[in-house]
């Protein structure tokens, strides 16, 4: 099967994109729909072109005139990503039967030798979860505490990292010391000077969130975990804002444990998730769900995830949604949405009344941009630019990061980040 694909000089697409798109949705399996999007990759313009993304944007199932700008909560599915999900879950329910469930156990390995490819590590130090949250809850409740001992987190940690630390601390009493982080950050070496303070000889455990879904805030992993090694400390990244998103090398940040979920800029299916655990560190972690399946020959992390009966369908979805990735670049991915994002924030800073909470520099944020307008209640300029504007966004109606939030990604276009800065300048004219 194969699809040319033609542009005008004004960069909208031909009719030729239409039959590729009804080649791929009628398509009944997932090589067919492959091959027609490998197919078009390879006739399409160069990677980087805005005709290139609109190409890309069209393997996905918005609405049309909904601008989707909230990536950092849940992401669409692409078409193959859904193709292979659709599959295998009627393949499933066809066929329950133990010797047709069998084939998962193999194809459960393909999926971790590319989740571990992507993120440059070994596949035995990878296990595969429902989500981030599951995955961190692994590492907390895994690792050897007791009271008198320290563990590091930060104020911007999603409540996955933070909560779970206190509930255990309250538990089982040691203390966990949360760093005020003010949004913008004053810069990579004050943050890195905030840890060295607050870090004494009973931490143990540094716990961040790599890129904040708050403020939008990339946190010096490397520099953090350098640091925090030379004192034997146990550094832990929250990498649902960087996972498909930014080109991870876990192997040259060096953390000892990381998690991440499919839903968000992976673009995949929901509860599907990733945990790395170093090599060196997966017999510090004790698992916390032990059931059928689970013994102590399990090779690496993979004693992490026997967890009950799992959805085999949605956890092989994870593999296009890896080949997606892989197909378009990593550094192709990050490249397009900082340049999204780039342009949103130099937008938004010329709106008289609008203050960004994100960072401009690039080595201190991604995608993830949080702001404030002053003149319009937050919650009343949420609810109107989705409702005047179809934006699909996100909001902190109170406290110190309360603002909008914007996270673009691939399936968005230039346009439309120009369209939703429009939309705020002409809320706040009222």
């Amino acid at each position: 099967m194969s699809y040319a694909i033609r542009y005008n000089r004004n960069h909208t697409i031909m009719a030729s994109r239409r039959d590729f798109l009804r080649g791929v949705t009628a398509a009944a399996s997932l090589p067919a729909s492959w091959h027609a999007f490998r197919s078009a990759l390879q006739a399409a313009p160069a990677k980087g072109s805005e005709p290139f993304w609109d190409m890309v944007k069209a393997q996905f199932p918005l609405e049309p005139g909904l601008i989707y700008l909230n990536a950092a909560n849940v992401c669409p599915a692409s078409r193959p990503v859904m193709d292979r999900h659709l599959q295998y879950l009627r393949d499933f329910h066809a066929n329950p039967s133990f010797q047709n469930r069998a084939k998962y156990d193999g194809m459960r390995e393909t999926v971790r030798n590319k989740a571990a490819a992507l993120l440059r590590v070994s596949a035995d130090e990878i296990a595969l979860t429902r989500n981030t949250s599951e995955g961190t809850n692994i590492v907390v409740q895994g690792l050897e505490l007791k009271a008198g001992d320290e563990v590091i987190i930060t104020d911007h940690n999603h409540p996955s990292n933070n909560d779970s630390w206190k509930v255990r601390a309250k538990r089982e009493g040691f203390r966990v010391v949360s760093l005020p982080v003010p949004a913008p950050a004053p810069g990579a070496d004050q943050l890195l000077g905030g840890f060295e303070k607050a870090i004494t000889p009973r931490t143990k455990v540094i716990a961040v969130t790599h890129l904040t879904n708050t403020t939008g805030l990339l946190y010096p992993a490397k520099a953090i975990t350098e640091m925090a090694h030379r004192r034997g400390i146990h550094v832990h990244l929250d990498g649902a804002q960087s996972f498909g998103l930014l080109d991870v090398d876990l192997r040259a940040i060096g953390c000892d444990s990381y998690t991440a979920s499919a839903h968000k800029w992976p673009m995949g299916p929901l509860e599907a998730g990733i945990l790395y655990v170093k090599q060196e560190r997966i017999a510090a972690v004790w698992p916390s769900v032990v059931t059928a399946g689970w013994s102590d020959t399990l090779k690496g992390a993979r004693k992490f995830e026997v967890l009950g009966q799992r959805d085999d369908p949605r956890v092989i979805a994870l593999e296009p949604c890896l080949d997606f990735l892989a197909m378009i670049g990593l550094k192709e991915v990050e490249a397009r949405a900082r340049a999204l994002a780039q342009r949103a924030m130099r937008g938004l800073k010329e709106i008289p009344g609008v203050t960004l909470r994100t960072n401009l520099e690039p080595e201190l944020s991604g995608a993830v941009i949080k702001f404030h307008v002053a003149s319009v209640p937050t919650r009343q300029a949420y609810d109107t630019l989705y409702a005047k504007n179809r934006l699909g966004i996100a909001a902190t109606n109170a406290g110190p990061t309360e603002g909008l939030r914007f996270s673009p990604h691939i399936y968005n276009s230039m346009d439309e980040i120009d369209q939703a800065v429009a939309a705020v300048r002409a809320l706040v004219r009222g």
